[in-house]
């Protein structure tokens, strides 16, 4: 099926990128393919970025908001969707991820990190690809402290927030982002769809605490067929495309069919938490969201305030040591 996006963007180099490639024990059935088109007027700036000595922090820990979507390969990027999306003639999905002039260097990282090319035009791809392995390591550290201290403030609103519900929000998103910046800085590309199994497989991570953050431990059949009709409403109301949310559905049903629960329950609040990021939302103005009840239901909020603090406070402890560590 790949012969069929080579032959259609045949002028362009092409890669695939993303689970398929990188991880082809952790992709499902229904994962979408992932592919890299580098554009003609991207080409000699992005091997120019590759070639200086020296890379800027706020470049290289940049999300690059707007260019990736539900489940990209950024996990701090989220957009409406407006990657393009192609239904193969096997009934899959395809998603173009074009590299531009103005992508982030960090952006460029992840998408070319463990590719398969499939079209090098001029080679532009296997130069590219090299001179990417002289600064990847620099740039997912850069990424993962930018990461690592995000979770580090989302923990502290969880503490200081005075709403129940509120505080559980941004433990969730605390957890999210240090699960992120956990996996960055051991040297992967965080997958959201895959980011629990991700974790499983890394040391010293904390895995049990940040279960209790998640609230892993009430995934289960019915809570998380609740979250999946909350978080289509959510994703809904925000306008996102019908491609995008046909992604995240098939791959949510999926890991409900497996009775992968708690991976379902990880990505549904990774996806809740990278929404509200998106939007710049502070703590205080959460529940004034139109769909703030339906947030509350995918992302399974705790109304235990005492509960969510201490583990709040816990995580705060194990960012700060991470942060230190960095």
């Amino acid at each position: 099926m790949l012969e069929q996006i080579v032959s259609r963007y045949k002028q362009y180099p092409l890669a695939l990128t993303g689970c398929r490639a990188r991880a082809k024990d952790l992709a499902y059935d229904v994962c979408e393919y992932n592919i890299l088109l580098l554009e003609d007027a991207s080409i000699n700036n992005t091997l120019h970025h590759y070639d200086s000595p020296s890379i800027d922090e706020s470049n290289a820990s940049s999300t690059g908001k707007g260019k990736n979507g539900l489940d990209g390969h950024i996990g701090s990027s989220m957009s409406n969707g407006s990657d393009e999306y192609i239904y193969m003639d096997d009934g899959s999905i395809a998603r173009i991820h074009r590299i531009y002039r103005d992508t982030r260097m960090v952006e460029k990282v992840m998408l070319l990190d463990g590719m398969i090319i499939l079209n090098d035009v001029n080679s532009r791809l296997s130069m590219l690809e090299a001179k990417m392995a002289r600064v990847s390591r620099k740039v997912k550290i850069l990424h993962a402290r930018s990461l690592m201290a995000d979770a580090l403030f989302y923990a502290s609103n969880a503490i200081h927030a005075r709403d129940a519900l509120e505080a559980s929000f941004w433990l969730r998103s605390a957890a999210c982002s240090y699960i992120e910046a956990h996996i960055l800085s051991s040297g992967y590309v965080p997958m959201p769809s895959h980011i629990l199994a991700q974790m499983r497989a890394l040391s010293d991570i904390n895995a049990s605490t940040i279960a209790e953050c998640l609230g892993l431990e009430q995934a289960n059949r019915s809570s998380t067929a609740r979250a999946m009709r909350a978080l289509i409403h959510v994703l809904a109301s925000f306008h996102y495309s019908r491609f995008a949310m046909t992604v995240v559905r098939k791959k949510l049903e999926y890991l409900s069919s497996m009775g992968m629960y708690t991976d379902a329950c990880t990505y549904i609040c990774y996806i809740c938490s990278k929404l509200v990021e998106g939007k710049g939302i502070i703590m205080g103005s959460i529940k004034h969201l139109p769909v703030y009840d339906m947030l509350s239901i995918a992302m399974n909020l705790s109304s235990d305030h005492l509960s969510t603090s201490r583990l709040a406070d816990t995580l705060l402890s194990i960012c700060k040591a991470r942060l230190n560590a960095y």
